[in-house]
C-alpha cells in the first residue's frame, strides 16, 4: 500500500495541488454563523492589486451559488458592486473588520462623505 506521501510524488504538479485542495478543502470554507451560507476567504495579491477578500455561497462547504465577494473594505469584488448582503452576514464580516456600510450595500455611496470640490452630482432624464 503506497504512502500519501508516494501518491502525492507519482502525480503531475497540477495533480497534486488538485488532491491537496480535495482533501483540505472543508478547511478553506467556513460557515456563517447562524446561516446555510459558506464563506472562503482570500489574501491581498500585490501582484493583482486585490484586497483581503471573502466568495460567499449559498451553501456548506462552498456549495451552491456564489452569492457575491467582498472586499475588506466594504467594497464589492469580482462584480458584486451593489449588491446588499445579509445584515446577518454584514454583521458577520464587520466583526472579522471588514467595512460594511450601515445600509449593507456592497460599495454604497454616501453623498454626505463627497467633497463638493471633487465631484459633481448629474441627474439625467428621459427627453
Amino acid at each position: 500500500m503506497k504512502t500519501f506521501k508516494q501518491y502525492l510524488a507519482e502525480s503531475s504538479k497540477e495533480e497534486a495541488v488538485s488532491k491537496l485542495t480535495d482533501l483540505f478543502e472543508h478547511e478553506v470554507y467556513k460557515q456563517i454563523p447562524g446561516t446555510t451560507s459558506s464563506y472562503r476567504q482570500d489574501a491581498a495579491n500585490t501582484n493583482t492589486k486585490t484586497q483581503w477578500h471573502s466568495h460567499v455561497y449559498a451553501k456548506a462547504n462552498g456549495g451552491g451559488n456564489e452569492l457575491y465577494s467582498v472586499n475588506v473594505s466594504g467594497s464589492g469584488h469580482d462584480g458584486s458592486s451593489g449588491i446588499k448582503i445579509p445584515s446577518d452576514h454584514a454583521d458577520f464580516f464587520r466583526s472579522k473588520g471588514y467595512d460594511i456600510k450601515p445600509d449593507n450595500i456592497l460599495e454604497s455611496l454616501n453623498l454626505e462623505q463627497l467633497q463638493e470640490e471633487k465631484y459633481y452630482l448629474v441627474l439625467l432624464e428621459d427627453a
